[in-house]
C-alpha cells in the first residue's frame, strides 16, 4: 500500500534529480543511500531517461589507479610512435556529464582527494603534464550502500554534494507515480537560471537556520541558495519566493544537521525585556512616527485615487511576506521535518555525527608503510635494495619521455650504434620501488574508575558498556587492556591480550570503593599507550569516570590539588595525540568530567544520556579509524 510519506520521499528524490540536472556543477552532486535493487534502478532510470537523456554517465571503479582517473602516459602508444603520448583519464572524459561512484563508502581517501581537487578547480592537471590542463566540469552521483551507522561515505565527499536521498525505506508502490518533468522543461530551466534573483533576507534566513542545526560548512549555505534558485527556474519563476526557500532548506540542510536547535531563550533570540514606563514611551514614539510617515504621503500624492485600481491588481505576496523571525522558524520546522526518524533520535540524544574520519567497515588502526607485504601503495623513486621490489612499469613510464634525448647522447658518444635500433635506456633516476601499506593492530585500553564515587551507583552500568566494547574488540581481533582506579594507585588489572574470557573475568571481579587517583591513572594509561605505539600498534583509550578526583599524584588526599594534577596529566595525553573516548559515568553530566575531556581532546559522552553500550562501541569504532 502506498504511504503518503513514502510517496513524498519519492517525489523529493525525483525533484533533487531535476535540480541537479538544472545546475549540475553548482550543486556538486547527490548521495543516494540505498542498496542495489529495483527502487534505486527506478530512480536511476528516471535520471537517465526523463531528466538527463543523452548526457554521459561515467562509472568510477572502486580500486582505480591514478593514471586511469587523471590520465597519464600511454605506454603502448608511446613505445610504438617513439614519442610521449598521453591519454585522458575518466574524469576528463566525464566533462559535461556525471560520474557515478558505486560503493562510495569504500572509496579510498586518495581517490576522493583527486576527485575533490578536480571538482574545485574545474580542470584536470596530471603531474607529467603540469604545463597543460584539460577543462573538466562534472557532477557526482555517490551510491552509498552502507548498512550500519559506523559505515558511511567520507565527510569531505559528502560536503561537496548538495543532496542526499534515502530509498531503502520505500516500496515499489511508492514509486508508481512520477513527476511530469521532461527534458524540454529542464532545458528551459537551465536557460532561465542565470537571471533568477534571491533576496538578501532569504539568504540570511537560510544561513541562520543552518547554524541553528549545527551546520558549520559555508558550502552548505551556498548549496541551499543555488537549490532555491534552481527550484524557482524549474517552477517557471523569475525570483525566489518563500516556497523555494523552505523546500531548499529541507532538501539541502536536513541531512547535514548535527544537533537539534535549542529554544529561542537559549539561542538569545528573544527581544529584550522593556520596563513598563519605557514600553509606553516606545509605543507613543511609534505612533508619532506612523503619523509623520502617513501625512507626507497624503499631501504629496494627489493621484492616489487614480492609482487605487492599479494597486489593487498587484499581487499581495510582497505585502504578506513573513518577518525574518517567522521565516527562520518556518525553515527550522521544515528542516526538522526532513530529518530521518533514526537520525532525529540520535540528534536529540546529543550524539550527532562523528567528527572523526570515516572509513570502510573493518578498517581499524593507522596505516603502516611496508616494503614487502600489504595492499599496494604509490611507488616511490629508489633503488631495489634491502628486499625492496622494483616497479617495472613505473620505471619504464619514468624513462620513456627521456628516450629521444638519451639516444642522441648515445649516438654522439658511440657513433657505431647509428644504424642499430636502440633499446630503452634506463638510468638510476628512473628506478621506482614498490610500496605496500597495511593497517596496524589496535589495542583498546580501558581506564575504569572503580572508586567509591562511581562504585555505588554507576559501576554496574559502566561494566555493561565495557563488556559491549570487549565483544566488538574480539570481533575485530583487537587486543584489550585494563587499568583500574581505586584507592591511591592505578593498577594494571589486565595487560594487552586477545582473551575475551580473561578480560570479562577480571572485569567481573573488579571491586569498588576507595579514592579516585585520576592523575595517576592518566599517567599510567599514557605510559602504556606510548609503549604500545612503539611496538607498531595503535592505542585507543577509553576513560570511564565521573571526573571527580580526590587523590594527587603523590598519593595525598585533596580535591583541588588532585583536580589540578588531573588537568596537567590530561594535557600530556593531548600532546601525545592519542585517540580517547571519555565516558562520564556520573548520575548526571559533570562539568569537571567535560573539562577533563576537553583538556585531553577526547570525545565526551555522558553515560546517562546513552543508556546503551552499543552507542559507545560505535563511537569507539569511529575513533579507531582515525
Amino acid at each position: 500500500m502506498t504511504t503518503q510519506r513514502g510517496q513524498s520521499a519519492w517525489f523529493d528524490a525525483q525533484t533533487t534529480a531535476a535540480l541537479l540536472a538544472i545546475d549540475p556543477h553548482g550543486l556538486g552532486g547527490i548521495c543516494v543511500k540505498s542498496q542495489f535493487g529495483p527502487i534505486r534502478d527506478a530512480w536511476f532510470a528516471f535520471m537517465q531517461t526523463q531528466i538527463a537523456p543523452g548526457i554521459h554517465f561515467q562509472k568510477i571503479p572502486l580500486q582505480i589507479q591514478d593514471e586511469q582517473l587523471l590520465g597519464g602516459l600511454d605506454l603502448e602508444a608511446t613505445l610504438s610512435h617513439g614519442k610521449p603520448i598521453y591519454s585522458s583519464g575518466l574524469l576528463a572524459k566525464s566533462h559535461g556529464g556525471f560520474i557515478v561512484l558505486p560503493m562510495a563508502e569504500r572509496v579510498s581517501v586518495h581517490t576522493i582527494a583527486h576527485i575533490m581537487q578536480v571538482l574545485d578547480r574545474g580542470e584536470v592537471r596530471h603531474p607529467q603534464q603540469s604545463a597543460e590542463f584539460t577543462p573538466c566540469l562534472f557532477s557526482m552521483i555517490a551510491l552509498d550502500e552502507s548498512i550500519g551507522p559506523d559505515e558511511s561515505i567520507h565527510p569531505r565527499l559528502a560536503e561537496h554534494m548538495a543532496f542526499e536521498v534515502r530509498l531503502d525505506h520505500l516500496s515499489q508502490n511508492d514509486c508508481k507515480d512520477s513527476l511530469e518533468i521532461t527534458p524540454a522543461v529542464i532545458a528551459e530551466a537551465r536557460q532561465r537560471l542565470p537571471v533568477i534573483e534571491c533576496d538578501a533576507h532569504f539568504i540570511e534566513s537560510l544561513l541562520q537556520s543552518a547554524a541553528a542545526f549545527g551546520v558549520d560548512s559555508i558550502r552548505a549555505g551556498l548549496f541551499a541558495v543555488r537549490a532555491a534558485k534552481a527550484l524557482a527556474a524549474l517552477r517557471n519563476q523569475n525570483a525566489v519566493t518563500e516556497d523555494e526557500v523552505v523546500d531548499a532548506a529541507r532538501l539541502v540542510l536536513s541531512h547535514r544537521a548535527t544537533r537539534m536547535p535549542s529554544s529561542r531563550e537559549e539561542q538569545g533570540l528573544d527581544e529584550p525585556e522593556v520596563e513598563p514606563d519605557s514600553a509606553e514611551d516606545s509605543e507613543q514614539t511609534n505612533e508619532d512616527q506612523n503619523k509623520s510617515e502617513q501625512e507626507p504621503q497624503e499631501q504629496d500624492d494627489p493621484n492616489q485615487g487614480k492609482d487605487s485600481d492599479t494597486d489593487a491588481n498587484q499581487p499581495t505576496e510582497n505585502m504578506e511576506q513573513p518577518s525574518a523571525e517567522d521565516l527562520e522558524e518556518l525553515l527550522i520546522e521544515a528542516i526538522r521535518a526532513g530529518i530521518p526518524p533514526n537520525a532525529l533520535a540520535q540528534l536529540t540524544a546529543g550524539l550527532g555525527r562523528a567528527n572523526g574520519k570515516q572509513g570502510s567497515k573493518g578498517q581499524f588502526g593507522q596505516l603502516q608503510k611496508n616494503a614487502n607485504s600489504g595492499r599496494p601503495a604509490e611507488s616511490w623513486r629508489g633503488l631495489p635494495k634491502g628486499g625492496k621490489r622494483l616497479d617495472l612499469l613505473k620505471t619504464i613510464r619514468a624513462a620513456v619521455p627521456w628516450q629521444t634525448m638519451r639516444q642522441v647522447e648515445s649516438k654522439v658518444k658511440q657513433p657505431s650504434v647509428n644504424n642499430q635500433r636502440s633499446h630503452i635506456q634506463i638510468r638510476a633516476d628512473d628506478l621506482h620501488i614498490k610500496r605496500y601499506q597495511q593497517r596496524q593492530g589496535v589495542v583498546t585500553i580501558f581506564l575504569v574508575d572503580a572508586s567509591g564515587s562511581s562504585a555505588t551507583q554507576r559501576l554496574a552500568e559502566a561494566k555493561g558498556a565495557v563488556e559491549q566494547l570487549l565483544a566488538d574488540c574480539y570481533i575485530r581481533r583487537d587486543e584489550v587492556a585494563m587499568i583500574a582506579l581505586r584507592g591511591r594507585t592505578a593498577d594494571v588489572v589486565l595487560p594487552p591480550t586477545r582473551s575475551l574470557v580473561r578480560a570479562k573475568r577480571n572485569l567481573a571481579a573488579l571491586p569498588g570503593g576507595g579514592g579516585t587517583p585520576l592523575a595517576t591513572g592518566f599517567a599510567a594509561v599514557n605510559e602504556m599507550a606510548l609503549s604500545i605505539r612503539r611496538k607498531g600498534m595503535t592505542p585507543l583509550i577509553v576513560v570511564m569516570t565521573d571526573g571527580i578526583a580526590n587523590v594527587t599524584l603523590e598519593g595525598v588526599g585533596g580535591r583541588e590539588r588532585a583536580h589540578q594534577d588531573a588537568l596537567q596529566t590530561a594535557r600530556q595525553l593531548r600532546a601525545a595525540g592519542h585517540a580517547i573516548l571519555f565516558i562520564d559515568t556520573a548520575s548526571a553530566p559533570q562539568a569537571l568530567a567535560e573539562a577533563l575531556a576537553n583538556e585531553m581532546a577526547a570525545q565526551y559522552l555522558p553515560l546517562p544520556y546513552i543508556n546503551s553500550g552499543k552507542a559507545i562501541s560505535q563511537r569507539a569504532a569511529q575513533l579507531a579509524r582515525q
